[in-house]
């Protein structure tokens, strides 16, 4: 038997991805470095991909061919709503935009990382320093 540790899913928000295009050197771009160096393996939902361009979009002053390139180049399995749609009555999170990223780590069996206070009553949230100190 080998003793490699199996690499571990995460679902991730919105809000860290964000961070990690605006702040290139912080946390969030750390674990986009994880992902990339095989460590962790990132996840997350149709709706976080349409939202992180809309926000992107919105608040940096960069075009849509490069928004597009930049959110095409991150690391993460993009799952559509057909994976995680039974999972959406079985959520705790309280807000409905959030619900389909819970119901994803609950598909996947998986923590959820974000920065949004909805998840803190979420039991499968992970704490950004915590991944970091695991894994990093």
């Amino acid at each position: 038997m080998s003793g490699s540790k199996k690499v571990p899913f995460i679902v991730i928000d919105t809000n860290i991805l964000f961070m990690a295009l605006y702040n290139p050197i912080g946390k969030a771009s750390k674990i986009i470095e994880l992902t990339n160096k095989g460590r962790i393996k990132l996840f997350s939902t149709d709706t976080v991909r349409v939202e992180l361009l809309r926000v992107i979009k919105r608040e940096l002053n960069i075009g849509d061919d490069q928004i597009k390139e930049y959110v095409d180049e991150l690391p993460i399995v993009w799952m559509g709503k057909e994976i995680y749609s039974d999972f959406i009555i079985k959520t705790k999170v309280k807000y409905k935009a959030d619900k389909p990223l819970e119901a994803l780590s609950l598909v996947l069996n998986c923590e959820i990382l974000s920065a949004d206070k909805h998840f803190k009553p979420v039991k499968n949230r992970v704490d950004i320093d915590k991944l970091l100190r695991d894994f990093g």
